[in-house]
C-alpha cells in the first residue's frame, strides 16, 4: 500500500508513534485519504489484504513518541523519509547534516534538491522540538527496492558556500566587521548578526590571498577572537558572531537532570554522562611586533591566565609577528590567542537524549551527585545521532525511533576562541605595477611609500586606491639621509614580502619590460652603467653614464637645467690631459669668498672675451701678476681704463725698457689733485713731438744738476751751472756768467 501524500507530525502514517486516543482518531481521518493519494504504479498493492497488513504494521512503531521529517526544496513533503541521520555542530564551523533517507520515488529530479533549502525537523509526540535548515551541498540515488529507494543527502548552512569561491583581493581601510558582511552579502547569506562587545578598528590593508571565502571568513574571524556558531528560528538559520561569552543569551539555557537509569532515559530527556576534564595548556602568552612608524616602541605584550592554578606556571607562548600595529590591538590579540590556546583546559563531554541543545547554548544541569557541577554550562560542540527504522516499512520491524547525542561544553563565562589559521603565504616575490592619480607620473607619501597594482587583483583600477601605500627599499636609509629613488607611475616593480604575509608587501626592485626598456639599446650598450631620470611632466633627463668599453672608457654626466655641487673642504681635479670648458648661454662666476685663488699653467693660457666686458673686482687687498716672458695686452675695439680709487700705482719695469705706443689718437696724464713726477735714476728721459708740445701752470720749474739745453733749429739755449749761453749756428751768442756778460754778433745793440 502507497503512503498518504504530505507529513504531518499527527499521521501514523508519517510519525512512527505509538498507539494513543489522538493518533486513533488521527488514523481514523487518515485512512480515506490513503486511497486517493498520487503513486507511483510500482507502490500500488496488488491486493487489498496487501494494504491491511502494511496498515497492521505501521500501527506498531516508537514508544518513544520521535519522529523525523525533512522537507527538500519545493518536493511534496512525503518525497523523502528520514532512516538516519548524523548531525554535527561545533563553534566557527559550519555545522554538517549526513542523511540516510528512503523514498517511494525512484527517480527524485537532482535539480529539485541539489543546491535547495532542505530543513530537518525533530518532533516528539507531534510538538516541534527542533529544525535545522539548511542548503543541499550532496545528494545520492541508491539502491532501489520493492516499494523504495535510497537516497544520501549532504545539508549545511549557506555559510558552506563560501568555501566554493576562491579569490584574491585587497581590503583597505575597513574594519574586520565590514569585510566579514561584504563577505556574507556577496555569497547570499543575509541571515546573520553581530554581538560584539570589544572593538574591532579598521585595518589598513587586509589580503584575501589564493584562499576561498570561506578560509578568508574563518582566518580573519580567528585573528579578531571571533567566534561563530548558528540559531536556528522559525525554520531559519541565523549566523551568529561573537566576541566575548557575555553576549550569549542566558534565556536560553536547557535544563536537564542528570540520571543514568535506562528505563527514565526512555520517558524523559536526561543527560546520560557528564565527564569533566583539565588539562595543561600554555600559562601566558608574549606577543611582539614591529612598526616603522614608530620604530622606538617596544611592540610587546604579555597576558598572563588567570584560570591555571591547577597547573604550574611558566608555559610561555611566545610568537613574533603578532600582527598588532597599536596598543589597543596588540592588548586584544594577546587576549586572544591565550584565550584561543586554553579553549579546553577546562572542558568536558557529555551525552543525553535531548533535542533542544545547540553550540553557543547554555545547559543547566541538575542533580548531579557533585553540586558544583549543577550550574551553567556552554556548549561548544555536539553530534546528534537519530534513528527511524520505520522509515524502512516492514524491515523497520518494531525497532524505535531514537534520537541521542554528545556533546563539549566549556564554562560558561569562558570565552571560546578558535585557534589561530596559517596565514596564506607568498612564496617569493612578485611583479606588480606602480599606480597613482590620472595625469600624475610619482606618486608617494612623506615615507616614500607607493601605490602599487597587484597583477591578480581583479579589482583594482591601475589608480591610487589600488592599494595602500608601501614601502620601498633603498640602498642606504639613515637619519635624514641615505639614497631614495621613486618608483614613477607605470613602472614594473618587484614586490616581496615580510614573513611572506600577503598584509605587509614590500618594493624591492625594478624592472624593464617590452614597453618600458633600457635608456640605450641592447646588447650594443652592453659596456655602459646609466643611471638616468626623466623630466617630470616633460622632457630631458638628468644621468650619468660610465662606458667600460676597450679604449673608449668615459663618464658622462648630464644635468637637464642646473648643476649645483657643494664642497665642505677641499676639491681636487687631476686632469692628465685636456680639459675644456664651454659657457653656451649665460655667464660663470667664481667666487672664492675666504683664501686665494691660485692657477699655474706650465704651457699657454689663451683667455677670449668675444662680446662683453670683462672685470675683475677685488674689494680687499691686491692683484699681483708675474711674467716670466712677455705680457701683451690688446684692445681691438674700444679703450682701456685704470682707475686706482684710493692710494697708488706703480709700474716698475725691473730689467728691460717700457713703451707706450699711441699710433692713432690722443694720450692723455690727469691729475685731478696731487703732483705729478718722473724718475729716472739712470739713463736719459727722450721725448718725441712731431707738431707742438704746450705746458701751461701758473709757475713752470726746470732742474739740472749739470746743465738744461733748449734747441730750437740752430738756436740753443745752454744752462750750466756756472753760465748761461744764448748761441746761434752763426756764432753769434750771449754768455751770461757771474763775472759779466758776453756778446758775440756782427752787430750788438744795446738799449734799442
Amino acid at each position: 500500500m502507497g503512503r498518504q501524500s504530505g507529513i504531518s507530525p499527527q499521521g501514523i502514517v508519517e510519525s512512527g508513534r505509538g498507539l494513543s486516543s489522538p493518533s486513533m482518531q488521527n488514523l481514523s481521518s487518515s485512512l480515506p485519504n490513503l486511497s486517493s493519494a498520487t503513486l507511483p504504479t510500482s507502490d500500488i498493492p496488488s491486493s487489498l489484504s496487501d494494504g491491511l497488513s502494511s496498515i497492521s504494521s505501521l500501527l506498531n512503531k516508537s514508544p518513544s513518541g520521535l519522529q523525523f521529517t525533512l522537507q527538500a526544496g519545493n518536493l511534496p513533503p512525503n518525497t523523502f523519509k528520514v532512516v538516519s541521520f548524523e548531525y554535527r555542530e561545533a563553534y566557527s564551523t559550519p555545522f554538517e547534516i549526513n542523511l540516510l533517507l528512503s523514498s517511494p520515488q525512484s527517480a527524485v529530479n537532482f535539480s529539485d534538491v541539489l543546491d535547495n533549502q532542505a530543513t530537518l525537523s525533530i518532533w516528539r509526540n507531534g510538538e516541534l522540538l527542533r529544525s535545522v535548515s539548511g542548503m543541499v551541498s550532496s545528494f545520492e540515488q541508491g539502491d532501489s527496492g520493492f516499494r523504495q529507494t535510497f537516497y544520501r543527502m549532504e545539508i549545511n548552512p549557506e555559510l558552506w558556500r563560501l568555501g566554493l569561491r576562491r579569490n584574491s583581493r585587497i581590503f583597505q581601510n575597513e574594519s574586520p566587521i565590514d569585510i566579514l558582511q561584504s563577505l556574507l552579502t556577496e555569497n547570499g547569506v543575509t541571515q546573520y548578526r553581530f554581538d560584539l562587545r570589544h572593538e574591532h578598528p579598521p585595518r589598513e590593508f587586509c589580503v584575501q590571498y589564493r584562499e576561498t571565502d570561506l578560509a578568508f571568513l574563518q582566518r580573519l574571524s580567528a585573528e579578531e577572537g571571533l567566534t561563530y556558531y548558528f540559531e536556528q528560528d522559525g525554520g531559519q538559520t541565523k549566523l551568529i558572531f561573537s566576541d566575548d561569552a557575555q553576549t550569549l543569551n542566558n534565556g536560553n539555557a536547557v535544563s536537564l537532570p542528570y540520571n543514568l537509569n535506562k528505563k527514565a532515559q526512555l520517558q524523559e530527556t536526561v543527560v546520560t554522562a557528564f565527564n569533566r576534564s583539565e588539562r595543561v595548556r600554555p600559562s601566558e602568552v608574549k606577543l611582539k611586533d614591529y612598526t616603522f612608524k614608530n620604530p622606538s616602541w617596544t611592540a610587546e605584550f604579555n597576558k598572563e591566565a588567570g584560570d591555571a592554578n591547577n597547573q604550574r606556571s611558566g608555559y610561555e607562548h611566545y610568537d613574533y609577528p603578532g600582527r598588532f600595529k597599536d596598543e589597543n590591538q596588540g592588548k586584544a590579540f594577546t587576549q586572544y590567542r591565550l584565550e584561543s590556546l586554553r579553549t579546553d583546559a577546562h572542558q568536558g563531554w557529555g551525552k543525553s537524549n535531548s533535542a533542544q541543545l545547540s553550540v553557543g547554548g547554555l545547559l543547566q544541569l541538575t542533580n548531579h551527585p557533585n553540586a558544583s557541577l549543577n550550574t551553567l554550562w556552554q556548549i561548544s560542540r555536539i553530534v546528534y545521532r537519530g534513528s527511524q527504522p520505520q522509515a524502512l516499512e516492514q524491515e523497520g520491524g518494531d525497532k524505535a525511533t531514537t534520537l541521542e547525542n554528545e556533546f563539549e561544553f566549556i564554562p560558561r563565562h569562558q570565552s571560546w576562541r578558535p585557534m589561530q589559521l596559517t596565514k596564506p603565504r607568498v612564496e617569493g616575490p612578485q611583479i606588480a605595477i606602480v599606480v597613482g592619480p590620472k595625469d600624475e607620473e610619482i606618486y608617494c607619501d612623506k615615507f616614500g611609500r607607493i601605490k602599487l597594482q597587484f597583477l591578480w587583483d581583479r579589482e583594482g583600477q591601475y589608480n591610487d586606491h589600488s592599494s595602500c601605500w608601501i614601502r620601498v627599499t633603498q640602498p642606504w636609509a639613515g637619519k635624514n639621509w641615505g639614497m631614495i629613488a621613486i618608483p614613477r607611475v607605470g613602472q614594473e616593480i618587484v614586490v616581496d614580502f615580510l614573513e611572506g604575509d600577503p598584509d605587509q608587501p614590500i618594493v624591492t626592485g625594478r624592472t624593464y619590460h617590452a614597453t618600458n626598456m633600457p635608456p640605450d639599446a641592447l646588447p650594443a650598450a652592453k659596456t655602459q652603467m646609466n643611471l638616468m631620470s626623466q623630466t617630470y611632466k616633460g622632457g630631458g633627463y638628468n644621468g650619468l653614464m660610465m662606458d667600460d668599453a676597450t679604449n673608449n672608457q668615459r663618464l658622462d654626466l648630464h644635468a637637464q637645467k642646473d648643476m649645483n655641487t657643494k664642497v665642505l673642504n677641499d676639491q681636487t681635479s687631476t686632469i692628465q690631459n685636456n680639459r675644456s670648458i664651454t659657457v653656451v648661454g649665460g655667464n660663470e662666476t667664481r667666487t672664492v669668498q675666504s683664501g686665494d685663488l691660485s692657477e699655474s699653467v706650465k704651457g699657454n693660457r689663451n683667455i677670449t672675451v668675444e662680446s662683453g666686458d670683462q672685470t675683475r673686482v677685488i674689494q680687499s687687498g691686491n692683484s699681483s701678476e708675474s711674467v716670466k716672458g712677455n705680457r701683451s695686452i690688446l684692445v681691438e675695439e674700444g679703450n682701456q681704463s685704470l682707475i686706482v680709487k684710493t692710494g697708488d700705482r706703480g709700474v716698475e719695469v725691473q730689467t728691460g725698457n717700457d713703451s707706450l705706443v699711441v699710433k692713432a689718437g690722443h694720450r692723455s696724464v690727469e691729475v685731478t689733485a696731487g703732483d705729478d713726477s718722473k724718475t729716472i735714476g739712470a739713463g736719459n728721459l727722450y721725448e718725441s713731438v712731431a707738431e707742438t708740445r704746450a705746458t701751461q701752470a701758473k709757475a713752470i720749474q726746470m732742474v739740472g744738476s749739470e746743465s738744461i739745453v733748449l734747441n730750437v733749429g740752430a738756436a740753443t739755449l745752454n744752462m750750466t751751472t756756472d753760465a748761461i749761453t744764448i748761441s746761434f749756428g752763426d756764432g753769434s751768442g750771449i754768455t751770461i756768467k757771474a763775472s759779466g756778460v758776453y756778446a758775440i754778433a756782427p752787430e750788438i745793440h744795446l738799449n734799442k
